[in-house]
């Protein structure tokens, strides 16, 4: 049995840089969520994969439900 510790650091990825094109709706969208969060336009995108891979994750690999409640009214939220 050995009793080596690895001390070697971490491996981390370095970043990937990704030049995307957006319509003009779609970046003013991006940009409002942005400003309201007071963030980058590049964290927001960053959020938004996030935010999308988890709702994903859960519903299609998982099966669970979303609901959204707006003033009382609750809906299912459906994504495809």
């Amino acid at each position: 049995m050995s009793t080596e510790v690895n001390n070697a650091p971490p491996v981390i990825a370095a970043p990937k840089r990704v030049h995307v094109n957006f319509a003009p709706q779609t970046y003013e969208m991006l940009r409002r969520i942005a400003d309201r969060k007071g963030i980058t336009i590049s964290e927001a995108l960053r959020q938004a994969i996030s935010l999308t891979d988890y709702l994903e994750e859960a519903t299609l690999e998982r099966r669970a439900k979303l609901y959204v409640d707006r003033a009382g009214i609750v809906s299912e939220l459906i994504i495809r």
